[in-house]
């Protein structure tokens, strides 16, 4: 049994707990979360929750045609601190749980303070439309859907900034890229809608402006001005009543470490995440043969002058697999293609004279290389489910959030035997969660949150292979908690 979720709304008077029997509002019967993306080609869609509601008393339903736009966030109580735990609950000779089941029985504090020891899974807006249904028990089922803030950034298009001088010729989103990405956020602050943060990104040195007919969404005018080497997708991610929108770095290297006790972890956001045991996943014994990517082309732009006057086209920057890949899958070019507005060649004769130009570096194209290696000959499960029957979510709250996970790493699995054409498993290695189904269901009396993921493969770093004599000294086999196989995956030993 797992702790149980809880529905926080605003209707313009604060905060308000839903499924908390102190203010018997309504209980929350179940709930669905689509969220992110099917593949590592497409950015994530705004995240949607359809949820229902079993009100009793008819009060919140007698509200429905009102709750349109209403602010919603869902959470569940994490790891409680002893401050958390509330006189209401009695005195310890009274509490017949164990300690660690504590999480289990106390409300979370308002998504707002900052002391709140609870993970939010989704915040955004009630949509429009729903259903009423009698309640078989007596009192009413309220159907609705919200729909996350990201979905702010997709409705914002309208005119970005201008210059009067006569060789932009009525061009828009005029400006640095960081001018460009602080009018985005100051837009969609206006609208209560997420920032983005860059979490270390480099932007290129100009961008090019769009003519006066082309008015992209500000999520479009995001990804063109991130789009590069290190493929980030961009989702929205939580924290309390707040959220933000963070790029994930796909094409980054993520470490692996084996620890002096045996333990293969990954560090992240300074948190060391244990592997995850293949069994206590639900996962598909089917692996995805993943159609097999050759290069990635950037769709960036090249400024010329006409009489001066400043136009643009498309100029493609290609990399390649640096002879990593089988020759057989190379045989037929296939692209990850990215669109950009990155300035990455200026025809314009000192027209322009607004920027430098940018391109890929040496490094960057020996990182898209082994992302390209790591991407076509690593396996991952066709789908994979964390259940908060076998996971505890106040555990590792990071898989049961409609955001992604960061890296984590799965052994003894099975599949961690079967060896690729690099000497290397087919399966063994970091991966993430990119998007999901979140589902949370009342099943015989208990609470049940399960994630169905979507994986994608995250490049390990390159260093020797681990030798017999780097293992540590004092270490048996029988402290070795996994396959002989999954040791191929480490880069360092703590």
């Amino acid at each position: 049994m797992m702790q149980q979720c809880f529905m926080f709304i605003d209707t313009g008077n604060g905060w308000t707990p839903v499924n908390d029997s102190a203010k018997d509002i309504a209980a929350l019967d179940s709930f669905t979360i689509r969220w992110g993306s099917d593949s590592i080609d497409e950015q994530p869609e705004p995240a949607v929750m359809s949820f229902t509601l079993r009100d009793k008393t008819g009060r919140l339903t007698g509200q429905a045609l009102t709750l349109a736009g209403m602010k919603v966030i869902m959470q569940f109580s994490d790891q409680p601190r002893w401050q958390d735990l509330q006189p209401s609950m009695g005195v310890w000779e009274d509490l017949r749980i164990p300690i660690d089941s504590l999480h289990r029985a106390y409300s979370p504090d308002s998504p707002e303070s900052t002391d709140s020891p609870a993970s939010t899974m989704f915040a955004g807006t009630v949509s429009t439309g729903g259903s009423i249904e009698p309640a078989s028990d007596g009192g009413w089922l309220l159907k609705l859907s919200a729909t996350s803030r990201m979905a702010v950034w997709k409705r914002l298009q309208s005119q970005g900034p201008t210059d009067t001088a006569a060789k932009w010729d009525g061009a828009h989103w005029i400006g640095t890229p960081s001018a460009r990405l602080k009018e985005m956020n100051r837009r969609a602050s206006a609208q209560g809608a997420p920032e983005a943060q860059l979490d270390g990104f480099a932007l290129p040195s100009s961008v090019a402006p769009y003519t006066p007919s082309d008015h992209p969404s500000q999520l479009d005018l995001l990804h063109r001005l991130t789009a590069g080497p290190r493929l980030p997708q961009w989702h929205e991610v939580y924290d309390g009543a707040a959220s933000t929108l963070r790029p994930l770095f796909l094409a980054d290297p993520i470490a692996v470490h084996l620890s002096t006790d045996g333990q293969l972890t990954v560090l992240t956001d300074g948190e060391t995440r244990h592997a995850l045991s293949a069994a206590d996943i639900e996962a598909s014994t089917n692996l995805s043969i993943t159609e097999p990517l050759t290069q990635v082309v950037i769709n960036a732009k090249r400024v010329k002058s006409d009489n001066g006057k400043l136009s643009f086209d498309d100029v493609q920057i290609t990399m390649g697999d640096q002879n990593r890949l089988p020759s057989q899958l190379t045989a037929t070019q296939k692209s990850l293609t990215l669109d950009s507005d990155m300035l990455a060649i200026d025809d314009s004769g000192g027209v322009w004279n607004s920027g430098a130009t940018s391109n890929v570096s040496d490094t960057d194209r020996a990182n898209v290389a082994q992302w390209l290696e790591s991407h076509d000959l690593r396996m991952v499960p066709e789908t994979v489910t964390f259940n908060s029957t076998r996971i505890d979510p106040a555990r590792l709250p990071w898989l049961y959030k409609a955001s992604p996970s960061g890296p984590f790493i799965i052994v003894k699995a099975k599949v961690s035997a079967l060896t690729g054409s690099d000497g290397r498993p087919a399966f063994t290695g970091p991966i993430t969660t990119i998007g999901g189904t979140l589902s949370y269901r009342w099943r015989d009396g208990k609470p049940t949150l399960v994630q169905e993921a979507t994986l994608t493969a995250l490049r390990p770093l390159l260093t020797k292979r681990i030798t017999w004599a780097d293992l540590p000294s004092g270490l048996s086999w029988q402290q070795l908690d996994l396959h002989i196989c999954d040791l191929s995956m480490i880069q360092t030993i703590d």
